[in-house]
């Protein structure tokens, strides 16, 4: 697996729009990408900085969202987003909560 890891400067004046455009484009654009496998899309109320996670099945699917992304700048940036970082790395290692068991 790889993911596509980014920070963002986030403009706080524009923070409804920019989670509308989050809800409404960017997590739909992700999860109908080829190879899509989970995202995260996190802030960090003390920096305001955002923070992005998306992994994807291949290195392939990985670098065409990346690229994908950096040809949308300027629309994030009307809505006051910018990247710090944006890179594509490789999953070496996950782990995931175990199952609860069903309290009925």
């Amino acid at each position: 697996m790889h993911a596509v890891v980014g920070i963002w400067t986030r403009d706080e004046q524009h923070r409804d729009e920019q989670n509308r455009l989050l809800h409404e484009e960017v997590v739909p654009l992700a999860k109908g990408r080829p190879g899509f496998v989970c995202g995260f899309w996190m802030h960090d109320p003390e920096t305001g900085k955002g923070h992005t996670t998306t992994i994807f099945d291949t290195r392939e699917s990985a670098r065409d969202f990346k690229t994908l992304v950096e040809s949308r700048s300027q629309r994030a940036a009307q809505v006051g987003v910018t990247s710090d970082i944006l890179t594509t790395v490789e999953v070496v290692a996950d782990a995931h909560a175990a199952s609860q068991p069903n309290a009925g």
